[in-house]
């Protein structure tokens, strides 16, 4: 069970994003999404459930102690911090070790998200993506009894994208606690029973009736204008995500639409991650998207 009180938060380093104060409770064995964007909070959130950033103010319980990294929590933020001097198989021994689980091969826990080939390689040599991919496939593959997982279904190996939704339903079967945080309402309803909505560091709603989920202010459509240097590159990547309806590049500028803010916004940060560039916002309009 998670049970958290009054609980406030901030970052430590820019962007300074605040959360909370919050209130809320989570039963054990269910599957849970926060859904909003980084800058309402969700990651730092989910940071606190495992122990890796301390409320300002509040109560916070995990599985009926003080958030903490240990075994039986299995962490997989947005950017895993992994050891680079090993390889990958070295790295899922010594994580079985710590969690004090037998062995497995490491081809058997890569194969959970598709991606055994992975197994000998040094991590040092991995992309952001393969990497998110090894993490993700850590804590999946793990006998954690609560998974706490970053936005799961962006930014990975392209193999493991469709084996996610149904190793994390099999986890939950299992019997752990699933929770998850993504900027995609699909991705909430896909690999979740129960969907927590943030907005500014303030959840705004909490449901597992699809008819109650309203839309966000301003999710009937979106148009984000961009600046950029790498603005081809962009196009290439962003003309690639099927989240996006429109976009089109003018010189350095890019104009960018789609039915649903955040999920332009998510779309358009992971584009200029994998193109590896510079970004700077014009402004953002809601209204509807182009046909």
């Amino acid at each position: 069970m998670i049970q958290l009180t009054d609980v406030t938060a901030r970052t430590t380093r820019a962007p300074r994003i605040e959360l909370g104060p919050v209130t809320f409770t989570l039963e054990a064995g269910g599957s849970y999404a926060f859904v909003g964007r980084p800058m309402d909070g969700v990651e730092l959130l989910l940071a606190v459930l495992a122990g890796s950033v301390l409320p300002r103010k509040g109560s916070a319980r995990v599985l009926g102690a003080v958030p903490t990294h240990r075994p039986s929590v299995a962490y997989a933020p947005f950017a895993p911090d992994l050891p680079g001097v090993l390889d990958v198989d070295d790295f899922l021994r010594l994580a079985s070790s710590i969690r004090g689980e037998p062995a497995l091969s490491a081809d058997e826990r890569l194969a959970v998200l598709g991606v055994a080939s992975l197994a000998h390689r040094r991590i040092a040599s991995l992309s952001f993506e393969e990497s998110r991919t090894v993490a993700l496939a850590e804590a999946l593959s793990s006998r954690a009894e609560l998974l706490l997982l970053a936005e799961p279904l962006a930014t990975l190996d392209p193999r493991a994208v469709s084996r996610v939704a149904p190793a994390v339903k099999a986890r939950q079967a299992s019997g752990a606690t699933v929770v998850v945080t993504t900027a995609s309402r699909e991705d909430a309803k896909a690999l979740c029973g129960e969907w927590l909505r943030f907005d500014r560091g303030k959840l705004t709603l909490r449901t597992a009736d699809e008819d109650e989920w309203s839309p966000l202010p301003g999710a009937h459509g979106a148009r984000l204008f961009i600046r950029s240097e790498g603005a081809r590159y962009l196009l290439a990547e962003l003309a690639a995500d099927p989240t996006i309806q429109t976009v089109r590049a003018e010189g350095v500028e890019l104009v960018v639409t789609g039915r649903d803010p955040v999920v332009v916004a998510t779309a358009v940060a992971t584009a200029a991650r994998r193109a590896n560039a510079e970004l700077d916002l014009l402004h953002f309009e809601s209204g509807e998207g182009e046909p």
